[in-house]
């Protein structure tokens, strides 16, 4: 039996329905899932493992440095009172090299190399980089807390050591061009042939030999970052390629063949996250991230605080700090003992650089609020200060990133140092960084064209099928039940049909009177 036109045209009409249901609902998500999973893994295939190498775009990279401006005061025991000077711009180029796959475990080992461009025309207003600034000297107040902490009975030949490898300094302040501290770096005489300015530059060359430049005649030099310029880092890295699971990608599981560190206590020694270039995706709100800071030797896991946007694509803000060592059960294993961490808001880095210095966020951000009474001239704020990361949710990628870490020194007072007898005993703020990623618009509109325009089009033609077969299907079905409908709506029996007799004569004379054309009697009411 040959069905009528319109049942073929309602069964077209439910079959683009179901189709609409199972390809928008089920066999896209499952494609595009699958896809992802290929495409985010750390493959030799992938975009995402070029990209992973050699980031080919420029990090921003701030420093902002804190200009002491009471000086000969804070030396006789005044509170520090800092004018905050910066940014100086750095573009900050990521490369890893050495890269070795190992197919068996799906892992991937590598070095950091990483360079830095001055560009003075992105920095602050008038900053050169030669402007010269004043603040705690980073390797004299470094040596004095070192051996104060480890060996305190050599404070009296430390003293001595200062005076010969500093020129004997009138007071415990650097002051130097900017360029000088953050690259070029400090001289430090160490030609001297007295005891004691030899035994330290004896132990420094030894013990600190990856900080600092050694330069004819015994001279070395030393800077915050020209050691890390254009310098391949010793350390190997070992992370997971996400091929078998792709939610292990760039997960760290060893540095330098080592599967935990050795100098925290407990679970603070495991290594956790990926290596903060890289992440799973699928996010969810309920997600927490993990990333590993090989820098500050620990994990951070920024927490979800909410939805935003960049450029158009949907993203989801995270943000992390330092912790409250002392109140949190997680934290407290980078603390010697529970009861000896440092106040909320700081991290003590002697364990892990090896240098006495103490990292926060900037300004004391989300800190002991008794930091900030030691310190004059700090301004901590949200928007400039915390730690916040804007993520695409669905491949894990950063689209825009906000690192920020402050790193300060306590300024010890002792008495078996001459330089150091009268100083406040507070710890101070040294300098900030920011590093900063924000996709251009190449990279955005390369996501937007491979992944949310398509991912557009199949939600609009999804529903334009559900939609448009569910309308077909309903007007067929109106047109297969017209006459039923139009019988149901108009009924004989509704009609009201009045009789009428006619009062002189019978039905069949009014008729035939009617036919010839005579007027029926008119009737009075």
């Amino acid at each position: 039996m040959q069905l009528q036109k319109h049942v073929k045209i309602a069964a077209g009409c439910a079959g683009a329905s179901i189709f609409g249901i199972l390809f928008g609902w089920v066999i896209f998500p499952t494609v595009l899932k699958s896809q992802l999973k290929k495409e985010m893994a750390l493959s030799k295939k992938t975009d995402v493992r070029q990209m992973w190498e050699k980031i080919p775009f420029p990090l921003d990279f701030k420093v902002y440095l804190f200009n002491y401006t009471n000086a000969n005061d804070v030396q006789k025991g005044a509170l520090p009172i800092v004018k905050e000077i910066g940014p100086y711009y750095f573009e900050e180029w990521k490369e890893k090299v050495d890269v070795q796959d190992q197919d068996d475990t799906d892992t991937i080992k590598y070095k950091k190399l990483d360079a830095f461009y001055f560009k003075k025309e992105l920095s602050g207003p008038g900053l050169t980089g030669e402007e010269v600034i004043t603040l705690p000297h980073p390797f004299l107040m470094g040596l004095v807390n070192v051996v104060s902490r480890d060996k305190p009975a050599m404070l009296n030949m430390i003293g001595k050591a200062i005076n010969g490898i500093f020129d004997n300094p009138p007071d415990i302040f650097l002051r130097v061009p900017v360029m000088d501290l953050l690259f070029r770096g400090i001289v430090m005489n160490c030609a001297r042939t007295d005891f004691a300015p030899k035994a330290v530059c004896t132990a420094l060359k030894k013990e600190a030999a990856d900080r600092l430049i050694f330069e004819p005649n015994n001279q070395y030099r030393f800077s915050l970052f020209g050691m890390r310029n254009a310098t391949v880092d010793n350390h190997v890295i070992t992370v997971m390629r996400g091929i078998k699971n792709v939610m292990d990608v760039g997960k760290v599981i060893a540095v330098d063949d080592q599967v935990e560190q050795t100098i925290w206590r407990d679970k603070c020694n495991e290594y956790a996250g990926t290596d903060g270039t890289v992440f799973p995706p699928f996010l969810t709100e309920f997600d927490r991230l993990e990333s590993f800071s090989g820098d500050l030797c620990r994990t951070f896991r920024p927490w979800y605080q909410k939805k935003t946007s960049y450029k158009g694509i949907m993203t989801n803000r995270y943000i992390a700090n330092i912790g409250d060592y002392a109140n949190d059960p997680e934290l407290q294993c980078f603390c010697d003992a529970p009861d000896r961490c440092p106040p909320k808001g700081l991290m003590d880095l002697n364990k892990c650089i090896g240098v006495p210095m103490y990292v926060s966020l900037p300004h004391f951000y989300d800190s002991d609020p008794e930091l900030l009474k030691d310190i004059k001239g700090l301004s901590p704020a949200v928007n400039e200060h915390e730690i916040a990361i804007d993520f695409e949710p669905i491949t894990g990628t950063p689209m825009v990133a906000r690192q920020r870490v402050q790193f300060s020194m306590l300024l010890l007072k002792t008495e078996k140092i001459e330089l150091c007898k009268d100083l406040p005993m507070v710890i101070a703020p040294l300098f900030w960084i920011e590093e900063g990623l924000a996709l251009n618009k190449t990279f955005v509109n390369m996501l937007k064209h491979q992944l949310f325009i398509p991912k557009r089009i199949v939600g609009v033609v999804r529903w334009l099928l559900v939609a448009g077969g569910i309308i077909g299907v309903l007007g067929c079905l109106l047109f297969h039940f017209k006459d039923h409908i139009i019988h149901f709506a108009v009924k004989p029996e509704s009609a009201n049909v009045t009789k009428v007799a006619p009062e002189n004569g019978d039905a069949d004379t009014n008729i035939r009177s009617i036919s010839a054309g005579k007027m029926l009697p008119k009737i009075d009411m």
